[in-house]
């Protein structure tokens, strides 16, 4: 008699977080002016009120993590104390930079930047300036602040799945908070939360992607023009590769794709290096990492309050970029926690952090 699979679907997650997209999808195609000014004022209200507890947010996850990692806590292994790593080093660092940097580090790594300089916000500095700004910005949105918040989740659900051996789900996070309640309605509000969380943070990112594939294919005259079907048919694509490697498993599509895709990168990177400006390009990255360092805590209190006419800047940029993180962060949270099981927590955080932002 073979064994049944136990399966971890749950129609009360499902369903309500089904009726949640596809309502709000279904509203935004029908009537798409409607559901744009209706969410352009919800994000302004946000955005404009609470932007205080995004910044406090995210500073709190960068302290906490940074004391978790110098204290003696750091010793603790995610997992029972005599574990092992699953993954080398090497394919684990591939599968995080992959988790978290993909379309959207490739996207932004030249737009960002270029779209800081010609700001005309920062029109009245000097050339060097703006170019220093607009590096420092770039490393401010991608470094170790947005790590943190993916850290923070990933930390939490790998150790309460592996040392409590509690579901490798968002609620396990808030086991100290609800202990044995996580079972019931309250998880199932937490996970339905993340489920959709994820679902429009995807979306994001993928739409940034496919446009930009979709234009560099246009440039290359592979495809004819920028129309809607092509991009259509570039997100099937897309979504058919993750597909596969999410039904292959961990340690086949999603340690070889993200092997492959780490060694590409670094390739880029070398030709980039080599056919460019070289000693201008080394030089340029010594002094904006310097930059960044030497402003990081400004960086991560600044709310831009006593310049006002930086605020508009300050909403579509930062606090945007922390509140793309935190819908990314269940997603990306558990792909870390589940590549991460037998490493120390201090392990975990220097990879995460440093590693990854290097």
């Amino acid at each position: 008699m073979k064994k049944k699979l136990r399966s971890t679907f749950s129609w009360g997650i499902m369903v309500p977080s089904l009726i949640f997209i596809l309502g709000l999808s279904l509203l935004s195609a029908l009537l798409p002016q409607f559901t744009q000014s209706l969410l352009e004022i919800a994000k302004e209200y946000i955005f404009r009120n609470l932007n205080w507890v995004y910044v406090w947010s995210v500073t709190f996850f960068v302290l906490v993590l940074i004391y978790l990692m110098i204290s003696k806590y750091g010793k603790i292994r995610l997992g029972p104390n005599d574990s092992k790593p699953e993954h080398s080093f090497f394919s684990w660092i591939a599968m995080l930079f992959a988790a978290g940097m993909g379309i959207g580090l490739m996207y932004f790594s030249v737009a960002e930047p270029m779209q800081h300089f010609s700001d005309p916000l920062f029109a009245g500095e000097p050339f060097s300036a703006r170019a220093k700004d607009a590096q420092l910005f770039t490393f401010f949105h991608w470094g170790i602040h947005a790590w943190a918040i993916y850290a923070v989740v990933g930390l939490s659900l790998s150790y309460f799945a592996f040392r409590y051996r509690l579901p490798l789900s968002l609620r396990s996070c808030f086991y100290p908070l609800l202990k044995e309640r996580i079972k019931g309605n309250w998880g199932n509000a937490i996970d339905i939360f993340a489920l959709c969380s994820t679902f429009f943070g995807i979306t994001t990112t993928l739409g940034f992607g496919v446009v930009q594939i979709n234009a560099g294919l246009q440039i290359l005259n592979v495809l004819p023009s920028t129309e809607f079907i092509y991009q259509v048919l570039i997100v099937a694509t897309l979504v058919s590769l993750a597909i596969f490697s999410a039904t292959t498993g961990v340690n086949k599509g999603i340690k070889v794709l993200s092997s492959i895709n780490i060694i590409g990168v670094v390739c880029l990177l070398i030709f980039v290096l080599v056919f460019g400006p070289t000693v201008y390009l080394i030089g340029s990255f010594t002094e904006g990492l310097g930059y960044y360092l030497s402003n990081f805590m400004e960086l991560t209190f600044s709310t831009h309050v006593y310049n006002e006419e930086r605020l508009p800047w300050f909403y579509n940029w930062t606090i945007l970029y922390w509140a793309w993180w935190i819908s990314w962060s269940p997603y990306v949270g558990l792909f870390i926690a589940r590549i991460s099981k037998g490493r120390t927590i201090r392990e975990f955080i220097a990879a995460v952090l440093i590693v990854q932002f290097g």
